[in-house]
C-alpha cells in the first residue's frame, strides 16, 4: 500500500469508495464521479493548501483523505487558531490499517504546516454534497469514528442530532395571537433552492424559518427534500405558538413547491427544541460528531 496524491484519473476510484461509505447514511445522496474530477473542484474558501491523498493498494482506491488549513478569517463558522481540517476520511470497513496510515500522514502534514491541533469532520469545512448543513461524522460510518478514538481524537463536544420526516404532512397549527403577515422569498443555490419565509407585522419580523431543497446533493432525489435550516422567533414572543405556526407554514410551502420529506437538526443537547422537532412529527435519524487532536510539532 502506498499514500500518493490525488490524480484525476482516480476520480471514479474516489467516487465509488465515498458512495459505498455514504450509503448507511441517512439522506445522504450518492454523487457522479464529476464531484471528484479535481481538487479544484473540491476546495472550499474557508481553507488553504488543500491536500486529498489516497491509500492505493493493488493499483486502486482503498481510503482517502482530504485535508486544509484554516483561513485566519475572523467570522463563523471558521475556528480560531488555524487548525489543519480534515474535510473526509474514509476506508472500507476491515481494512483499519489504511486508515491508520492515512492517519499518520495527516500528522505529518501538520507538522509541516507548523499546527499543533487537527479538527476533524468540523462542520464548516464539510463537503457541500455530504450530509445537510451543520453535518458532521454520521455515528452510520462506525469504523471511521471508532479509528479518531483509537488513535488520539477525542470528540469536539459540538454533536449534532438530525431528524427526518417521510412523507411529511404539514401539521396543523392554530393562529398565534399575534397580526403577522407570512412572506415567503425564494433564491437559488449552489446545489438547489432556498426559501426564507418572514412572519411580519407591518415593517417589523417577529420571526423566520429558512428552508433549503436539494442543497445536499446534485442527485435528483435531492429535489424530493427540504431541510430546515433555521427558525427563529423574536426573544420576546417565544411561547406563544408562533414559532409552530411559522414552521408549519413553512413546510406548507415546501409541500406546495413539490417536496415529499423534510430533515431539522439541532444540537445533541438542545432537548426543548427536540421535543417540539418530535412533537410535530419529526423523528430520529442520525446523530453526526467532529473530534480534535493535538499533536506535537515538529
Amino acid at each position: 500500500m502506498e499514500i500518493v496524491a490525488f490524480e484525476p484519473e482516480m476520480a471514479e476510484g474516489i467516487t465509488r469508495l465515498y458512495n459505498e461509505l455514504i450509503e448507511p447514511v441517512p439522506d445522504v445522496h450518492p454523487v457522479p464521479a464529476e464531484r471528484f474530477a479535481s481538487v479544484g473542484a473540491l476546495t472550499s474558501k474557508w481553507l488553504r493548501d488543500e491536500r486529498v491523498m489516497v491509500a492505493l493498494h493493488d493499483g486502486k482506491a482503498a481510503g482517502f483523505v482530504h485535508v486544509g488549513v484554516a483561513r485566519p478569517l475572523d467570522e463563523d463558522p471558521v475556528p480560531k487558531g488555524e487548525p489543519v481540517a480534515i474535510r473526509f476520511l474514509g476506508y472500507r470497513v476491515g481494512q483499519r490499517d489504511v486508515g491508520r496510515r492515512l492517519l499518520e500522514w495527516v500528522d505529518e502534514y501538520a507538522r509541516e504546516q507548523k499546527r499543533g491541533t487537527i479538527l476533524a469532520w468540523h462542520y464548516f469545512a464539510r463537503y457541500p454534497f455530504y450530509h445537510c448543513p451543520w453535518g458532521q461524522l454520521s455515528q452510520r460510518m462506525t469504523h471511521v469514528q471508532a479509528l479518531f478514538g483509537m488513535y488520539g481524537y477525542a470528540e469536539a463536544g459540538d454533536s449534532e442530532i438530525y431528524l427526518h420526516w417521510h412523507d411529511f404532512e404539514p401539521p396543523a397549527a392554530p393562529t398565534p395571537p399575534l397580526e403577522v403577515e407570512m412572506k415567503p422569498r425564494w433564491s437559488d443555490g449552489p446545489l438547489g433552492s432556498r426559501m426564507v419565509l418572514r412572519a411580519m407585522q407591518g415593517d417589523r419580523e417577529l420571526g423566520s424559518c429558512c428552508m433549503d431543497r436539494g442543497q445536499t446533493s446534485p442527485s435528483p432525489e435531492a429535489e424530493d427534500w427540504c431541510y430546515c435550516d433555521s427558525l427563529d422567533v423574536e426573544d420576546g414572543l417565544q411561547g406563544k405558538g408562533l414559532g409552530k405556526y411559522v414552521l408549519a407554514s413553512a413546510l406548507e410551502e415546501m409541500r406546495r413547491a413539490g417536496c415529499k420529506h423534510t430533515a431539522i437538526s439541532t444540537t445533541w443537547n438542545n432537548y426543548r427544541a427536540a421535543l417540539f422537532y418530535t412533537n410535530l412529527g419529526y423523528r430520529f435519524a442520525d446523530q453526526t460528531y467532529s473530534f480534535k487532536k493535538v499533536v506535537t510539532r515538529g
